[in-house]
């Protein structure tokens, strides 16, 4: 019987320092701040297009160095494209079209994208008004 005692005493002991640890973890992380968010700084919002303009700036950056790097100048041209800056994204374009000259997909792009540039200009020339005469005519 004195054993059966102690087992039920050391289960008890045993159970009760199961619970209570497991209490303090959780209670002790309840109670203290998140100090990860806290501490960190505020990150400001960034717009869409200035990432994509900042990420630009780093490719040009890595051509000055390497002006013939694949990734900088493939990366760079979709920038420029997802940015709409088309005049800007001919150049790069042209250097790997000039590096894989037998890439059609990049032949294509770049007769594509001077196409869109010719349409655009038209439509611009097309949407301005001419100049009105302004001066009076002698009436009869």
């Amino acid at each position: 019987m004195d054993k059966k005692l102690l087992q039920r005493i050391l289960v008890v002991v045993f159970g009760l320092a199961f619970v209570g640890s497991t209490g303090a973890v959780i209670i002790g992380s309840l109670l203290r701040k998140d100090t990860s968010v806290a501490n960190s700084p505020v990150a400001e919002t960034v717009s869409p297009l200035e990432q994509l303009q900042a990420q630009a700036k780093g490719y040009e950056k890595v051509l000055a160095r390497e002006p013939n790097n694949i990734n900088a100048l493939t990366s760079l041209v979709q920038i420029r494209l997802q940015t709409g800056d088309l005049e800007g994204a001919i150049a790069p374009l042209d250097k790997l079209v000039e590096m894989y000259p037998e890439d059609t997909n990049l032949v294509a792009l770049k007769a594509q994208i001077k196409q869109e540039l010719e349409k655009r200009s038209n439509e611009s020339e097309e949407t301005i008004p001419e100049p009105e005469d302004t001066t009076s005519k002698p009436e009869n």
